[in-house]
């Protein structure tokens, strides 16, 4: 089991190897022409899904609900070597902290070495609303998550903050006087601007 101590030793180590990076969107070009896995996929019917299946050579859906679709209702139904990527889009913050950690740990099995992993999650320290969702269980700071991701035999290769277009575009063009108060607030507070935060690994 993973240990506190040993989380906030690689969340350290993950301040100092990985800048801070802010930018519009994500993209999916690391799962292109992989055997993937799709963690909380939610409906194979989705945009989402359907998105992914267009850059990914396969993906299987994961999901508890039996009305998704999905091929497993968990990771842990799914046999080793078949994958070779994994991709889990807003369903770690719905994920207790254990929850999150038996996930890593079933991927480390299920993954083979040069495997890529994409997680997304809100980002708990932008000015929005994201504690608004009564259903998030999972609180922990997304470079947590990058740590624990690591210390399940991953290797973070890039971590940064985005925002749709729209949202980005509109903080871009901020005033020096907004951006003089987006700094101050993150100064003062550790409030940031990026909705999301993506991190992206390779199974080491």
């Amino acid at each position: 089991m993973v240990t506190y101590s040993q989380v906030i030793g690689k969340v350290e180590e993950l301040q100092r190897r990985i800048p801070p990076k802010y930018v519009s969107g994500r993209v999916w070009d690391p799962i292109r022409g992989r055997r993937v896995l799709n963690l909380g996929c939610g409906s194979v019917e989705s945009e989402q899904f359907k998105e992914i299946a267009s850059m990914a050579e396969h993906v299987d859906g994961v999901d508890s609900d039996p009305l998704s679709g999905a091929r497993y209702t968990s990771l842990s139904e799914v046999p080793a070597g078949e994958h070779n990527g994994l991709v889990a889009e807003h369903v770690l913050e719905h994920m207790t902290h254990d929850q999150v950690v038996a996930s890593f740990t079933e991927a480390s099995r299920i993954l083979p070495a040069g495997s890529v992993v994409i997680v997304t999650v809100p980002n708990i320290t932008n000015f929005g609303g994201w504690f608004n969702n009564f259903d998030h269980k999972n609180f922990s700071p997304p470079i947590n998550t990058a740590a624990i991701i690591e210390l399940h035999g991953f290797f973070v290769a890039e971590m940064f903050g985005w925002s749709k277009p729209s949202r980005f575009e509109r903080h871009a063009n901020m005033t020096p006087e907004e951006q003089g108060l987006c700094a101050f607030v993150e100064e003062q507070w550790g409030l940031t601007l990026p909705q999301y935060v993506t991190i992206g690994a390779i199974k080491a």
